[in-house]
């Protein structure tokens, strides 16, 4: 196993977490690098200069989970973007071997990765971040992205056996939120879609640290139009308009 580790560069490691895996208990380890540049990333660090951060051997990890094993037996792999290693999947074999069920935290521009994870049994559970809509995700991301890749991920996951969810980091004065409905509508039929709140730290662009977030009554309302459209498929602004089509109907059938 040691030979393996330089080919997975782990920077961090939480023993217990009940935030990273909903309702569950679990340990997280972050991998460093990422082919994303995402300008309200909060973990700068890791895509940036993770060459400064020192490594965390899986040896440690593994052996610190054997500890807690009666409690924690669930991990979830985080980053930066796991997926541009390729050493990923010695990584997950190991964890896998000791019983530990595995979360993976991605960005959805590796498909070929994920089929391949998915296939050979590696992953229990996938949380893919949607950036925003597909058209524009050049713009969300600070780099050019191939987008069918995002799209084959998406499908992949939402057609797949493996238990999933996608979410949206929504950032004020970069997401409008006509930018959150359109993403809503896309996953509608999606099992799971959270909104997450935009928090300034420590983010790769600077000058995303002076944006204040919602607030909590925007954020909310938000998030329950968002609910709505996943329900009904119908947008805030459409609503008023079909609302104004249907008394238009009964006027002139009256």
């Amino acid at each position: 196993m040691q030979s393996e580790v330089h080919k997975f560069p782990i920077k961090g490691f939480i023993e217990t977490s009940f935030l990273d895996w909903k309702g569950e208990l679990s340990s997280v380890i972050f991998f460093a690098g990422c082919n994303f540049r995402c300008p309200f990333c909060h973990n700068s660090d890791l895509v940036l200069h993770w060459d400064t951060l020192e490594d965390i051997h899986l040896e440690y990890i593994i052996l610190t989970m054997r500890k807690f094993k009666h409690w924690v037996n669930k991990v979830v792999i985080t980053g930066g973007e796991p997926t541009i290693h390729m050493g990923l999947f010695n990584a997950l074999g190991y964890l896998k071997r000791e019983g530990i069920q595995v979360k993976l935290d991605t960005n959805g521009s590796s498909p070929s990765v994920l089929k391949g994870l998915v296939n050979e049994g590696l992953i229990d559970y996938i949380a893919m971040d949607v950036k925003g809509p597909i058209e524009r995700y050049d713009k969300w991301c600070g780099v050019e992205v191939d987008r069918k890749k995002i799209e084959d991920s998406i499908r992949f996951i939402m057609e797949g056996t493996v238990a999933y969810e996608f979410r949206m980091t929504v950032v004020p004065g970069m997401h409008h939120e006509d930018d959150i409905y359109q993403v809503a509508e896309f996953l509608r039929s999606s099992d799971k879609f959270f909104l997450q709140e935009f928090k300034p730290r420590k983010c790769l662009d600077p000058s995303y640290l002076d944006i204040r977030p919602f607030s909590k009554d925007v954020f909310e309302r938000i998030s329950r139009n968002v609910q709505k459209i996943r329900v009904t498929g119908i947008k805030p602004e459409e609503r008023v308009v079909k609302f104004r089509e249907k008394k238009t109907k009964i006027k002139a059938s009256t």
